[in-house]
């Protein structure tokens, strides 16, 4: 759908045909999806993992994870690939601890890690401890790719054949954290909609403050981009925020302008805006972006000429004056709130689960798929008796108001695994890959002019002879460390993520020819 409210005043709509606007402006207004963003798990063990204990099988953990942790400690914290028998591929053993004595952590990278705590403490009467001794930590990308179930059954697989491999017998599993999240384009003014007395008059709730943050928009404008209620150590915490601005200015996660794009959260106008922005690393680059889109499909050639020379930094404006320019050229980019409860096991443990189905067949993960099958009961109890929003005027007593129009429809999204096809996951992959990879390349040349400067001074060489410089300085030591490198940074990937190559399968037929004497560079081998 078009919101031809918005675009109706801009030169690139009038510009454009039917067609053209509804290929780069369309999408769905007000609209919401949910998913749990962030998944904690914990793993309790039949055999005693306290520190006088003799049972054999923890033992042979704690001695094989110790002989691992002294080779990772003499490669100066690097990771090393661990194997175990089951398993699809090697975890990465590093360095890192959570929560304390959970030092042992395994990682697959992008998917999760998994922390096991080799010695935990006894019980409060001094006998059995209580402690899980191990909790696992499923990544945001794996449950926006394959969906919460699904993502759970992956990462428990690996347990069990950890488990399997040390003889050690899974007691249970049970929940540790979950982050319920609801993104959203609804909210088309969050600086009126979460100004402090409106926001006041529409919340509901008994958290005794709320955190504002604020950032300064040109001369005298502003965005709320942050609010919270409750602490990250409490039973429940709540954060209302820009997303869109956290990818951006953390620089990470760029799948989700693909996600948002495929369920019309944001039209191509908007994707388009967003990375460039990501490129650029920079959330103020938004207006500029839009002068970039106007610059590249306007059809008023003056004004072209105008935009591009804003972009390509010939003609220097204010930040006001380009937020002015940006809005009569292009419409405002559709914002991407995120909605979140956190939830810890010290809230979730009073819940009195439904049971919708037998999941007795799932043995020792039972707890896990009852507590999702009451996903919605959870998540409506949230949304309504933890925190909502309601109207602001109304009876005097605000807890029997009706929710507010934003909060309603958050409250009516449909709650679904969001698992994404396989063909998307693969055109998901390859967008990340290649945003990334122009990300690296322009760093890399950079950095080879940079390192032009300083080894010959102030020069006239082209870009090219400063890249060939760069290659031709390097020694055995230089090949040796970035072979180092490059092994360290793949264990750093999932491979079922980069496992074919985007540009080409056939090697570049290039080499080095020294142009006095005609011999050509060999490889130096590590």
């Amino acid at each position: 759908m078009l919101d031809k409210r918005v675009l109706r005043n801009t030169n690139i709509y009038r510009e454009l045909d039917d067609s053209e606007c509804e290929y780069w402006f369309d999408f769905k207004q007000k609209k919401f999806l949910h998913n749990v963003d962030t998944f904690y798990y914990s793993v309790k063990l039949m055999e005693d993992f306290t520190d006088d204990t003799k049972d054999a099988a923890v033992l042979k953990l704690r001695q094989f994870f110790d002989s691992k942790k002294s080779l990772l400690a003499s490669r100066h914290g690097e990771s090393i690939p661990v194997f175990f028998e089951g398993n699809e591929r090697a975890l990465n053993l590093r360095a890192g601890t959570f929560a304390g004595f959970f030092n042992i952590c395994l990682q697959n990278p992008e998917w999760f890690d998994i922390f096991i705590a080799p010695v935990v403490p006894h019980g409060s009467d001094g006998g059995v401890s209580v402690t899980c001794e191990i909790v696992v930590q499923i990544r945001s990308y794996m449950l926006w790719m394959y969906g919460v179930h699904e993502s759970f059954e992956r990462s428990y697989h690996f347990v069990e054949q950890i488990c399997n491999y040390f003889d050690l017998h899974i007691a249970y599993c049970q929940e540790n954290r979950i982050d319920y999240c609801w993104h959203s384009n609804y909210l088309n003014n969050p600086e009126k909609f979460f100004s402090p007395e409106n926001f006041y008059k529409m919340r509901v709730d008994r958290f005794k403050d709320a955190l504002m943050h604020t950032a300064k928009v040109g001369s005298e404008g502003y965005e709320i981009d942050y609010v919270s209620m409750g602490k990250r150590s409490d039973k429940v915490f709540i954060r209302i925020y820009l997303k869109s601005k956290e990818v951006i200015e953390k620089n990470y996660k760029p799948w989700f302008f693909k996600v948002w794009l495929f369920n019309g959260l944001i039209n191509r106008y908007d994707f388009y805006c967003y990375e460039e922005c990501y490129k650029k690393h920079s959330w103020q680059y938004l207006d500029m972006a839009r002068l970039k889109f106007y610059a590249e499909y306007g059809k008023q050639d003056y004004l072209r000429q105008e935009a591009l020379s804003v972009v390509s930094g010939d003609v220097t404006i204010s930040p006001d004056e380009l937020h002015v320019m940006a809005d009569a050229l292009t419409p405002k980019v559709n914002l991407i709130m995120n909605v979140e409860y956190q939830t810890m096991r010290k809230h979730s443990k009073t819940y009195q689960l439904v049971p919708f189905r037998d999941n007795s067949s799932k043995l020792t993960a039972k707890r896990i798929y009852d507590y999702l099958d009451n996903r919605k009961l959870i998540a409506d109890y949230l949304t309504f008796y933890v925190f909502r929003l309601v109207k602001p005027d109304g009876d005097m007593n605000k807890s029997r108001r009706d929710l507010c129009a934003f909060w309603y429809a958050l409250r009516s999204c449909k709650m679904v695994d969001v698992n994404v096809s396989t063909k998307d996951v693969k055109l998901i992959r390859q967008y990340c890959r290649n945003l990334n990879s122009e990300i690296m390349k322009k760093r890399v040349i950079n950095a080879a002019v940079t390192l032009g400067i300083y080894t010959r001074g102030i020069n006239q060489d082209s870009i090219v002879q400063d890249c060939v410089e760069a290659l031709c300085q390097l020694n055995d030591n230089d090949i040796h460390d970035a072979f180092r490198f490059k092994q360290k940074k793949a264990r750093q990937f999932n491979a079922s993520e980069l496992a074919e190559t985007y540009v080409s399968d056939v090697m570049h037929q290039y080499q080095i020819v020294n142009i006095n004497t005609g011999e050509v560079s060999t490889d130096i081998i590590p």
